[in-house]
């Protein structure tokens, strides 16, 4: 008799992380994918994942589907420049969207496929609990942080 499968709610912006857990693992997971923050928080809710795997940078997203306010950003942090808030939205979108997804109180484990500084890393798992990340896309660490 098999163990049942996991529920792995994956957000990002291509298909890179679908296909590499689909050709790797998806017999371990039951997969959902979301491209927008608007639609992981409804696929959270109805779909209520064991774990969660985001893309951090959104590069591919046009600005008006990106989660953040650009403008205000920019007058914030970035002395006016519009385009410097953009790229900090697209290169942060994930950790956006995860703080979305927590405020929702989806509080699966989350992982990110980048070499985040300890103490980044650190810094993320005090804002948002359950935080991993692993440095390149590796099968068997993914499955063992995402717990199949």
């Amino acid at each position: 008799m098999s163990a049942a499968r996991r529920r792995l709610l994956i957000v990002e912006d291509g298909h890179e992380y679908e296909e590499f857990v689909r050709l790797f693992l998806g017999e371990r997971f039951e997969v959902r994918v979301a491209h927008a923050a608007a639609e992981a928080t409804r696929l959270a809710r109805e779909f209520q994942p064991d774990a969660l795997l985001l893309d951090l940078r959104f590069e591919r997203t046009p600005a008006d589907a990106l989660e953040g306010d650009a403008d205000d950003l920019a007058q914030r942090r970035f002395g006016g420049d519009r385009a410097r808030a953009l790229r900090h939205l697209q290169d942060q979108q994930g950790t956006i969207v995860l703080a979305q997804l927590r405020a929702q109180q989806c509080h699966a484990p989350a992982l990110f496929v980048h070499d985040f500084p300890a103490r980044r890393l650190a810094n993320l798992q005090q804002l948002y609990g359950a935080v991993h990340a692993i440095p390149a896309f590796d099968a068997k660490a993914m499955a063992q942080v995402l717990g199949a």
